[in-house]
């Protein structure tokens, strides 16, 4: 018995000990299944916050109505650092009001009551970002279910921005808007169709010109039988238009305007010129209405046949007026060229007549003084006779040639002139010597108007070109200025006792010469300036002013000289007139000759 209970006994504790030692493998087991579950629930913590983390929308974990949690997205959307979001209520990330003027502690403390309630919610919201910017957002609120009834109810706010989209959104509508406008009140008629031929719409003045009421044309179908009629033209123009509409619907562009002859309501017929292009899936057709303008375009061609006799009549009549404005232009052109001549032989033989009166009164002296000799000679040649009168000869010789020799000097410049003015021969010349020239042919018109000429000419300025048009150029400007400058004509003295014309010439570069006429007359007035080489314009109308000087002197240094005039002018302080010519003049055959000098302006 004793052996028996030894024996249950050591069975018994050898079953405790199995018993133990499978309850602390057991409890080891569930340990390790614990922790396995601890650390496969802190890999999907972290997971999941991986994933919060790095989601392009912002992520609020509210309790009540305080941040408690938050992403970087939502940081980066307002602006904020984690201690500034965090915390905040709502409405301290909202302007005081929404854009539809609730207040938003109002609204969204109603908002939070409901989601806190368990409602999910989703709202357009307008928040401030930390810097002032306002910006909307796509708000969805969703409440967090924990199981845990005694814990501060959370919930979830996602943000989207949706501010440029909200644009986007608005100024597609502000479009759709503003095209609604326009085909409302186009001044043309507009229809928009769809491309199974059904008629979306119509503006009003599709409605006052044609007559008809949406309700009667619901389908183009509908269309072809009320504004044509004739069925062979129908089939015609629909035959166009599908070939059109599949263009425009599969290849894009637009619809090729085309007139057609359309019958309205009223049963009246108008010519429309019928155009469109695709607008989205739709087509948008035009009706321009031609027809008066067809109308007119016919009475126009009606016209021109009956026209063309008296074009042809009139062009004969213009023509022979040509004519005759050509040759009366020409006419005037040798007027100006005779006038000048005649005025500058008056000026010469003015000037002439007292070299030569004191020539001839001269030789008168010493014809008188020659008998008076003859008479001592009869009465007995005494030595102080003979020496008294060849005294009185040899001084009468002296004046008698210094006089012969200014009219020879006058005769000779005025032949250079002459001749050069009548001619536009080309040859070799020395600038100074052409100035001296006409300097010494001006001196009588000069001195009578009492107007100085200074020269400053360098010698050494070789030209070859044509003296004369140029002669003709300068005595052009200079005489513009004795009539206009000074308000003078020949034979009057100058108004201003200082009145002078300084000419002035320089080498330029490049075998050029620049050749300056300025005044310090009265100046030409700046409305005046403009038309100063015009034609036939002259300021002295009637006056004895033919308005072809200047003309003349642009046409003779642009065309013939091959160079360039300019001129500047201020009222009260002068006019400046600066030529540029080549020192070889163009090649070319030269235009007839042109006037000599004139007045102009």
């Amino acid at each position: 018995m004793n052996g028996q209970a030894a024996a249950l006994a050591a069975a018994g504790m050898a079953g405790f000990v199995a018993g133990a030692l499978l309850a602390r493998l057991a409890t080891q087991r569930r340990a390790a299944r614990a922790h396995r579950r601890g650390q496969e629930g802190q890999r999907v913590l972290r997971e999941f916050q991986a994933m919060v983390e790095s989601a392009n929308d912002a992520m609020l974990l509210m309790e009540g109505a305080r941040v408690v949690e938050c992403n970087a997205a939502a940081l980066a959307m307002f602006r904020l650092s984690r201690a500034e979001l965090l915390g905040a209520h709502p409405a301290d990330l909202s302007p005081e009001r929404q854009p539809d003027g609730q207040s938003s502690m109002a609204l969204a403390s109603h908002n939070i009551e409901r989601v806190m309630a368990g409602e999910s919610k989703r709202i357009l919201w307008q928040h401030v970002r930390g810097d002032g910017e306002h910006f909307m957002a796509d708000v969805a609120l969703s409440p967090v279910r924990d199981g845990d009834a005694q814990a501060t109810p959370r919930f979830v706010a996602v943000l989207r921005d949706v501010t440029e989209s909200l644009h986007a959104s608005e100024a597609i509508q502000a479009s759709e808007q503003r095209f609604r406008q326009l085909f409302e009140l186009a001044p043309i008629p507009m229809v928009l169709t769809s491309a199974d031929g059904r008629l979306l719409d119509i503006n009003r003045q599709w409605t006052q010109v044609l007559g008809y009421a949406p309700e009667e044309v619901p389908d183009m179908e509908a269309w072809w039988l009320l504004a044509y009629p004739d069925a062979a033209y129908r089939d015609a123009v629909k035959t166009l238009w599908d070939k059109g509409i599949d263009r425009v619907l599969h290849q894009g562009g637009e619809l090729v305007p085309a007139v057609f002859r359309v019958q309205c309501k009223d049963g009246r017929s108008r010519d429309l010129r019928v155009g469109g292009a695709r607008i989205g899936d739709n087509v948008l057709t035009s009706f321009y209405d031609v027809t008066e303008q067809r109308a007119a375009q016919a009475a126009m061609q009606a016209l021109n046949a009956t026209l063309e006799a008296r074009v042809s009549e009139r062009t004969g009549e213009l023509q022979s007026a040509i004519e005759d404005l050509k040759r009366t232009q020409e006419e005037l052109v040798r007027s100006e060229k005779l006038a000048g001549l005649g005025a500058l032989v008056a000026g010469v033989a003015h000037e002439l007549n007292t070299p030569i009166g004191n020539a001839v009164i001269v030789a008168s002296t010493l014809a008188d003084q020659r008998k008076r000799f003859e008479a001592d000679v009869a009465e007995g040649l005494r030595k102080s006779t003979l020496a008294r009168f060849m005294g009185e000869v040899q001084e009468g010789v002296e004046v008698m040639e210094r006089n012969l020799r200014r009219a020879a000097e006058l005769i000779s410049g005025f032949k250079q002139v002459a001749v050069d003015q009548s001619s536009h021969q080309r040859r070799d010349f020395e600038l100074a010597e052409l100035v001296r020239e006409l300097q010494l042919t001006l001196s009588p018109t000069l001195k009578r108007s009492g107007l100085r000429l200074h020269t400053d000419v360098p010698p050494g300025l070789q030209f070859d070109s044509h003296p004369g048009p140029l002669t003709q150029v300068l005595m052009n400007v200079i005489n513009n200025a004795v009539v206009h400058a000074f308000g003078n004509t020949a034979g009057t003295p100058a108004s201003a006792p200082d009145a002078t014309v300084w000419l002035q010439a320089q080498a330029l570069p490049e075998g050029r010469v620049q050749i300056t006429l300025r005044d310090n007359g009265r100046g030409i007035a700046a409305e005046h300036l403009p038309r100063v080489f015009d034609p036939f314009f002259t300021t002295r109308l009637g006056k004895g002013g033919s308005g072809l000087g200047m003309h003349i002197v642009y046409s003779l240094v642009t065309e013939l000289l091959g160079g360039t005039v300019h001129i500047d002018s201020t009222v009260g302080e002068g006019t400046t007139v600066t030529l540029n010519l080549p020192q070889n003049a163009p090649d070319g055959t030269p235009p007839p000759p042109a006037s000599s000098p004139s007045d102009h302006a």
